[in-house]
């Protein structure tokens, strides 16, 4: 049994360690303290828009250097930084490996995200996280734009670095008795996430190396006024950043496989089902990117090969929820924290889900384009689903990291907290955009209508941050003073919890 704080440590050791629980334990710390960061401007963003007119933001400037800020720390310095968290723990564990196969390797893809994170927070740029040009070119004030693409450039070879040691780990490594059909589907869903990012990744790196150029006046890849195309641009960053939706779900997805089976006390549904869908999702991400850009200018044939290429995503995603379902069916559940918040993920991925039918199909893309629907809509994906499920899985591993068990109440209390306020915010959104409200706007006219769906979305936001303030409270007192873990069945539903494969190399 891993038990990383029940006998503390000098904290130099876990720093210096490469060992890949250490390294886990660093990548969870480091996604947490950037929830919170991130989770806060978001909250900033609701109070100013609580009513029209300035509120607590003085300037549009400040807004808009808020939004791209915690756009960009909740995407890249949570969501991914928690993923490998998660993946650095168990992936190891589940093909019993000894550690990561890169153990260094490791420990430097996790240390260049703290330098990336400080030039994001210092230089605070304001182009939102899309970069797109010919702002971001002509306009965006330096040195925080180029603080914020070289800060995206070391993240970007942190993740590849990352993906490299997943993919290696879990092909080359896995155990000889095992074959690559009985890896646990947690596992697949880091190897087909990782194989996106090799591929995506290196596109979205040269874009912002054309974009830097431009910038620095040397090339015109991206500026009009020099020849360039800022649509070229927009088509790179969407074939990165589409798949990059399915690289942030797919692990998220991965964690409900965990949870559900177990706290169901059944075994999967269909395992098989879970692996093609992993490859489905992991394909049809790359034949959908366009469907961002209908306003663009396409030819119909173009728009009606990239509509038809995002709905097959639907059944891939449509057999992950069946599987889940199916499992429960008939099980004896437990409620407990963790499969409470993973069934709320799974509720809120078909709402954003069927939210997301509208954005690919043309006629009605074409009327919530740029609206509050489509804020909706990637919030309702990204908190609704990815959030709640990588929370679900904290709880799930938090006895696996402390030794020690967190207040359930708290658990339950934080959970009916945020799936309330998650709603009231997001399913809100999408109404506000049907009424026609822009989004990435500081001000608004004193529309009733606007108002009140505002004010509702913000009092949302206010039960989410109250609801992540008892998670943090919990968190802490639980780590210090909880109960200790049963280390066999820390959630009473029989079977063994995880070991690792073999005693720490001491060479680590």
């Amino acid at each position: 049994m891993v038990l990383e704080l029940q006998k503390p440590r000098p904290i130099w050791q876990i720093m210096f360690s490469t060992h890949h629980t250490d390294v886990g334990l660093l990548y969870l710390i480091t996604s947490l303290g950037f929830l919170f960061l991130g989770g806060s401007l978001a909250l900033a963003i609701r109070a100013e828009l609580f009513l029209p007119g300035a509120q607590i933001i003085t300037d549009s400037m400040t807004f808009n250097r808020i939004f791209t800020v915690h756009g960009t720390t909740l995407i890249f310095l949570f969501i991914l930084p928690f993923a490998s968290a998660v993946g650095n723990y168990y992936v190891p564990i589940m093909v019993r490996y000894k550690d990561m196969a890169y153990p260094k390797l490791n420990a430097i893809a996790f240390w260049m995200i703290p330098p990336s994170g400080a030039l994001i927070w210092l230089g605070f740029a304001d182009f939102t996280w899309y970069a797109t040009p010919p702002y971001s070119i002509i306009s965006a004030p330096g040195p925080a734009a180029d603080m914020w693409i070289f800060g995206l450039k070391i993240l970007g070879i942190s993740s590849v670095l990352g993906a490299i040691n997943f993919v290696v780990t879990i092909l080359k490594c896995k155990h000889p008795d095992m074959s690559i059909g009985q890896v646990p589907l947690l596992a697949w869903s880091y190897l087909s996430s990782s194989l996106i990012i090799l591929v995506a990744i290196p596109t979205f790196a040269a874009a912002l190396l054309m974009l830097l150029t431009d910038r620095l006046g040397v090339s015109g890849f991206f500026n009009p006024a020099m020849g360039g195309d800022p649509i070229a641009y927009a088509h790179l960053f969407w074939f990165t950043f589409h798949p990059e939706v399915y690289v942030l779900v797919i692990p998220a997805i991965g964690m409900m496989y965990e949870i559900i089976p177990r706290f169901s006390r059944k075994p999967i549904y269909s395992y098989n089902s879970g692996i093609f869908a992993f490859v489905l999702l992991s394909i049809v991400g790359f034949s959908s990117w366009a469907h961002h850009m209908f306003a663009t200018g396409m030819s119909f044939t173009e728009k009606t090969v990239f509509m038809v290429g995002t709905l097959a995503a639907v059944p891939a995603s449509a057999m992950h929820v069946f599987n889940f379902i199916a499992t429960m069916w008939n099980g004896r559940i437990k409620f407990s924290t963790p499969m409470m918040w993973s069934v709320g993920g799974i509720a809120l991925f078909f709402g954003a889900g069927a939210g997301g039918v509208v954005n690919s199909a043309m006629p009605l893309d074409f009327s919530t384009h740029d609206t509050y629907w489509v804020v909706g809509h990637f919030h309702l994906f990204v908190m609704g689903t990815i959030a709640f499920g990588s929370i679900a899985f904290f709880y799930y591993m938090f006895p696996y990291v402390t030794g020690r068990m967190y207040n359930e109440t708290m658990g339950k209390i934080h959970f009916v907290m945020s799936f309330i306020g998650t709603i009231l915010v997001f399913f809100t959104q999408h109404v506000l955009g049907l009424y026609g409200m822009p989004r990435r706007i500081f001000d608004y006219p004193p529309i009733p209508e606007w108002i009140a769906m505002n004010q509702i979305a913000t009092v949302g936001a206010m039960i989410i941050g109250v609801s992540m303030a008892i998670f943090l409270a919990n968190m802490i007192y639980s780590s210090g003073k909880g109960k200790l873990a049963n280390t066999e069945d820390p959630f009473g539903v029989g079977g063994k919890y995880y070991y690792p494969f073999e005693a720490k190399n001491p060479s680590h």
